[in-house]
């Protein structure tokens, strides 16, 4: 008789033994046989890795998944669209795809260009180039692996310079980022500290008092009505969003600096967007004695109390109009802009909604593949000049592997594919010494 798996143990610690958190990153680091979840200058640079490195990155890249995907539970999904279904083709998709447009990016612009590029996210706001991506790059193609191990595509000692690529691609990323260290937001004490002090001192000069009700009233319905347009206009996902933070400022207080993302124009349906700016941030200023929060490797902000908005002090918010709108020209809204802003986001709802409801399932799906494949390659590809060029090169050309899994991953057998890929560890199987 085979052994029943206790899955409720499983959805309370990784592989039923880890727990979340900082406690959680702690065992791991006591578990892994070298500490490859951490950065240096040295070990960035490298094309080749050891099985050692390669597996420690694997099983600490495991923990964090699942460490953020409990973390996720609470999040809502609109019902209209199927994410579950297109998150997990475009796994697949990634996994086959991104080796070489990584490896054509690199090219162009050398190590030291990634390392650069991914400082991006200090000098600015509104800018996806960012702690998402550095994570979502490189964890979620390899999620795509261990997905196609389990569907029979490949073996795990399959592919090893792609994993290689991959792993490096996203290290390099959070190198440039951090300088060092955790390249792990889960190894950061779940924080997400990226703007340089200068720029933050710029934007917190600028902060206004929110003690009116009137006036705080209309910057909770704002945070509101951009933030569901951003998550609708990128399919149901939180890449149309970022926070980073907390910063500790020297009153005692502390900033979350917020971006949403409005008018991406790289999808066929970015018409309900026209006339926004292409990002808004929001810099929002809360006192530590009565609010404590962190921020997550997708850059959600958590808090204790969970209603961290009624405790907002100050505030300002900044538009960024185009993707390439030089810091020195992004500006402060005024209450006029604020409020067409927030009217026209809840109206693009709207039409985004009646969009989505005149599309089939599978058009629903291809197009999620779209947006989950495009958005953690195409902010670094369109920052060098490279976006065009990655289209004609079949970007956005589905492989046959994800074609072959399409049917498995939007059937009743999809539970039983990704259960042990997601809960039991089968999502980043080890390679081994012969490969």
């Amino acid at each position: 008789m085979s052994e029943t798996i206790d899955v409720q143990k499983y959805l309370s610690a990784w592989l039923g033994e880890v727990p979340q958190g900082i406690e959680g990153d702690k065992q791991m680091r006591a578990r892994v046989e070298v500490p490859f979840m951490d950065t240096t200058d040295e070990n960035v640079r490298r094309d080749k890795l050891t099985v050692p490195e390669i597996n420690s990155w694997l099983d600490y890249a495991g923990w964090n998944l699942f460490d953020f995907i409990l973390g996720r539970a609470s999040e809502g999904e609109s019902g209209l669209i199927p994410r579950q279904e297109y998150e997990t083709i475009s796994f697949v998709q990634q996994w086959n795809n991104y080796p070489r447009f990584i490896r054509r990016l690199t090219e162009e612009i050398g190590v030291d260009g990634l390392l650069d590029l991914a400082k991006t996210s200090s000098r600015e706001i509104g800018t996806k180039v960012n702690v998402t991506r550095n994570w979502a790059a490189s964890v979620c193609p390899i999620l795509g692996r261990g997905i196609s191990i389990e569907l029979g595509q490949q073996s795990p000692d399959e592919r090893r310079e792609d994993l290689e690529t991959i792993i490096q691609f996203g290290r390099r990323l959070q190198h440039g980022t951090w300088n060092g260290g955790s390249g792990f937001v889960s190894g950061r004490q779940y924080t997400v500290p990226t703007l340089a002090p200068e720029v933050l001192q710029q934007l917190v000069d600028q902060v206004r008092p929110l003690q009116d009700p009137e006036a705080l009233a209309a910057f909770r319905k704002f945070n509101a009505r951009t933030e569901l347009f951003g998550f609708m206009l990128h399919y149901d996902c939180r890449a149309g969003m970022a926070d980073t933070g907390p910063y500790p400022l020297p009153d005692g207080r502390f900033a979350i600096v917020r971006d949403h993302f409005l008018n991406e124009t790289a999808y066929p349906w970015a018409g309900v967007a026209a006339g926004l700016p292409y990002a808004v941030t929001q810099v929002m200023i809360f006192p530590s004695d009565k609010v404590t929060a962190t921020v997550n490797e997708i850059q959600t902000t958590f808090s204790q109390p969970s209603n961290y908005l009624d405790y907002l002090e100050g505030a300002v918010i900044f538009a960024r109009d185009k993707i390439d709108t030089p810091m020195s020209e992004i500006r402060v809204l005024e209450n006029d802009e604020m409020e067409r802003i927030s009217a026209q986001c809840q109206k693009g709802t709207m039409e985004m909604y009646k969009v989505l409801s005149k599309k089939s399932k599978e058009e629903k799906i291809r197009d999620g593949v779209m947006v989950y494949t495009r958005e953690f390659l195409l902010p670094h590809a369109s920052k060098v000049g490279l976006w065009e060029k990655f289209k004609e090169e079949g970007f956005d050309t589905l492989h046959p592997h994800a074609e072959a899994a399409w049917p498995a991953l939007t059937s009743e057998r999809a539970a039983e594919i990704l259960t042990p890929v997601l809960l039991f560890g089968a999502g980043f199987p080890h390679v081994s010494n012969a490969s």
